[in-house]
């Protein structure tokens, strides 16, 4: 294994969708960009380079710069979002935020869509709302309106820094990485988790590697560890715990136990679909029999859980719940 990512290793699984989540600096982008030129001078195959908002794509004048070099023989050009490969349009920057306003923009020879820091930590930057429908409809059109050679299929690279597992689109196909193997398959859906121990010893003796040594950065820039995901308050809910209610949240759900005996409350996967207290605190969420309660005030138990949280008492079965039910708590409070 080279210091960077080989992602000819990557494609040879032939998955549709590939989720590939490792080191910053790992090569991610540079691997796709390898691909997308090579096959374009090659086949002429074109490729679209996706970001999620307009402003991440400020400097994509620069999208060339640091692989030009790899082709000596060719010319690159950027013209706005166009991208020139001996005056010739190889690919297309696109926000996805945007994207959709542009039904109509014939995407002739696309085989390929790279979206690049499809994982994002929660502050400014937000996923977008409904981003998975968004990108599938996209995806759609990218595919109906395509005018060469259909007999390959658009395939899509989502490049992400290890921030989370926990993200729209593996809540979404119900994804579940086993951490423990560089490899997941499911369907025509691939998920590398990618650590590369020669680039992180590399780093490891760089200057600004040993300035941020033993810091939670070097952890996730270096180490490859998670940004956001903390192990604390993760614990299996005991045998004598009991079902209280059940909460819908953008089409999951997280159900809520309580040890009587310890006074712990737990939030898990597992659903009690007999219980009848089911409350969701998000209009688009209401359904027949679910209880709105946008605010804690209007129930009881969702006293109960913002009280458990705010004094240490409320435990998590793993961090996929751990994630949904802080982000329950931070809507409602």
């Amino acid at each position: 294994m080279g210091i960077y990512l080989d992602l000819n290793r990557t494609l040879s699984y032939n998955a549709l969708f590939t989720f590939i989540i490792g080191n910053r600096g790992g090569g991610k982008t540079y691997g796709f960009k390898q691909w997308a030129i090579n096959d374009f001078i090659k086949n002429k195959k074109q490729f679209i380079y996706l970001r999620r908002y307009k402003t991440e794509l400020i400097d994509v004048n620069k999208f060339f710069a640091d692989i030009q070099h790899e082709f000596p023989n060719h010319e690159f050009k950027i013209r706005g979002k166009e991208f020139l490969i001996d005056d010739e349009v190889a690919g297309w920057a696109v926000a996805l935020s945007t994207a959709l306003t542009k039904k109509s923009v014939p995407y002739p020879n696309v085989n390929k869509i790279g979206f690049d820091e499809f994982l994002i930590a929660k502050s400014a930057i937000h996923y977008m709302s409904n981003e998975v429908m968004s990108f599938l409809e996209f995806y759609s059109t990218v595919e109906r309106l395509r005018t060469g050679n259909l007999s390959d299929d658009v395939r899509v690279i989502f490049m992400g820094n290890n921030i989370s597992i926990i993200n729209p689109y593996f809540q979404y196909f119900k994804l579940k990485p086993n951490l423990n193997k560089e490899f997941t398959r499911k369907g025509d859906i691939l998920i590398q988790y990618y650590s590369n121990l020669e680039y992180i010893q590399k780093m490891k003796q760089t200057r600004f590697g040993k300035l941020i040594e033993g810091t939670e950065y070097a952890n996730y820039a270096i180490e490859n560890k998670s940004l956001t995901e903390k192990e604390e308050f993760i614990e299996k809910r005991t045998e004598t715990s009991k079902y209280i209610f059940t909460i819908d949240y953008k089409g999951s759900q997280c159900g809520i136990w309580k040890d009587y005996y310890n006074g712990i409350m737990y939030a898990s996967e597992i659903i009690d679909p007999s219980c009848t207290f089911h409350y969701c605190v998000r209009s688009a969420d209401a359904q027949p029999n679910i209880s709105l309660c946008k605010t804690a005030r209007k129930s009881f138990h969702l006293k109960q859980l913002i009280y458990a949280f705010e004094i240490g008492s409320l435990r998590y079965e793993n961090l996929r719940i751990k994630s949904l039910t802080q982000d329950i708590l931070r809507d409602i409070l």
